[in-house]
């Protein structure tokens, strides 16, 4: 859009205006503004009209990906698609993103980044919950000798698969709070750690952010209360299962329990943050405060987890039941899909095509599947595996009609680059994560039941 001399000076002054805004709104001795991040992967040029912060550009990156929309289609803990009530991926999120932004607020933190780092961090979860992560971590052992992780696959979601492969180049804060907002801490004490150049590496770290820390504790805070809401929902347990021993110090319901542990919390920080300034003179820094529960509130939240929810919900007769039938769902679309793939070869009477390619031998292609060329990589000629790889998949996108029951169906959505820099079992697992859950039982269905012909 062609900017008048007026709007460039109204957009400039806004831009502006946000920018004070959050340096004054974010403690500088603690707080990560968007001047002090360490970038991007890859550089942008300053955009002539841009009135957010990089922070804030972020945050509505995530806000408007696919990967944000498909988490509307997937099990937070129980699968009811039918009801409204019952959370899903996306609902959590949310929650997450809100408690999160309303506790940097409190803590004179950046919201914009809170609240950026909580709306990717679940985008690499799968269909059907963490049962769903469960096998896909033991496909991707198999198959790639690595292990699937949600945290993990949530950085690669954002980074490699949006926007047809090309990612989304977000902020290094915001991709590191994403990925490192995984993991139990036993002390209640969330601390931040330091930057790494290589994130994939370093995943069980602490973020170097007290925004990263903050998301990893909020997303806690809005499960465990809710999923005891569900539960009660669903008929599988009553409030009044709760031992006293834990209600009488974080209530009886999900209002209660979000109140005490956000208030036990900023309390918490305001308390070791003057403690701090009385004995040093000055405000902290992020690597001299944290952020933490009291004790008495965190021995009730680890009950409520693991002597509770644990044993009476998510490893309940009724969630197992579930578990069992989605893993028999995951095992045969990764399956499917991976011997589709493999058998991918050159179309008859596509000579016409092969002349593009001048890089393709044609005994190559001539004697290989998919499969076989990868099988291949290391002991022929990589560019003309490449070259061929290429070929196939561009021949075999040539007469296909769009369904989503075919790996092609993904394929097509994909630069050329992504096909021939990941191996057939990546390619799986990246399609099976992009699926809701209905979209995985349609396509499961239509493998698996025969469909009348009249």
């Amino acid at each position: 859009m062609q900017l008048d001399n007026e709007m460039e000076r109204v957009l400039e002054d806004i831009r502006q205006h946000s920018k004070n805004h959050e340096e004054k709104a974010c403690n500088q001795s603690y707080g990560t503004p968007s001047s002090k991040s360490l970038g991007r992967l890859k550089p942008e040029p300053e955009i002539k009209g841009e009135n957010r912060t990089a922070f804030a550009r972020d945050r509505d990156r995530i806000l408007y990906s696919k990967a944000f929309f498909r988490l509307s289609g997937k099990t937070q803990v129980f699968m009811s698609p039918k009801n409204p009530l019952i959370s899903n991926r996306m609902t959590h999120t949310i929650h997450v993103a809100q408690l999160s932004r309303a506790i940097a607020r409190s803590l004179h933190l950046n919201e914009d980044l809170a609240e950026a780092i909580a709306l990717g961090h679940d985008t690499g979860h799968p269909p059907f919950g963490h049962r769903g992560e469960k096998i896909l971590d033991e496909l991707s052992q198999k198959y790639l000798g690595k292990p699937f992780l949600h945290n993990v696959h949530s950085l690669r979601m954002l980074d490699v698969l949006e926007r047809r492969g090309n990612g989304l180049n977000l902020s290094y804060e915001v991709r590191e709070g994403i990925v490192k907002h995984c993991g139990e801490v036993s002390t209640g004490h969330f601390i931040t750690g330091v930057p790494e150049d290589d994130l994939l590496a370093h995943y069980e770290d602490e973020p170097s952010t007290l925004e990263g820390c903050i998301v990893k504790v909020c997303d806690r805070i809005a499960y465990v209360g809710k999923d005891i809401e569900d539960a009660t929902t669903s008929g599988i347990i009553h409030p009044d299962d709760i031992p006293e021993k834990i209600t009488s110090v974080l209530g009886n319901d999900n209002s209660q329990m979000i109140g005490i542990l956000v208030k036990d919390l900023i309390l918490n920080f305001y308390r070791d943050r003057e403690k701090f300034m009385k004995s040093n003179g000055h405000e902290p820094n992020k690597n001299e405060i944290g952020i933490r529960l009291s004790e008495p509130v965190l021995n009730a939240l680890n009950s409520l987890i693991h002597e509770f929810n644990y044993p009476r919900i998510y490893l309940s007769d009724s969630n197992n039941t579930y578990s069992a039938q989605t893993e028999n769902m995951i095992r045969g679309l990764f399956k499917h899909f991976l011997n589709e793939l493999g058998s991918l070869n050159v179309q008859e009477n596509s000579q016409s095509t092969l002349m593009h390619f001048n890089g393709v031998k044609e005994n190559l292609l001539a004697r290989n599947t998919l499969k076989e060329l990868e099988d291949l990589a290391g002991q022929e000629d990589d560019i003309a595996i490449s070259s061929a790889r290429r070929l196939i998949i561009y021949d075999n996108l040539k007469d296909f009609r769009g369904s989503r029951g075919s790996i092609l169906h993904f394929l097509e959505d994909m630069e050329e680059e992504y096909w021939l820099t990941n191996r057939n079992p990546q390619i799986i697992l990246d399609y099976i994560t992009f699926m809701t859950d209905t979209m995985a039982m349609a396509i499961y269905e239509s493998l698996t039941i025969p469909r009348p012909i009249v």
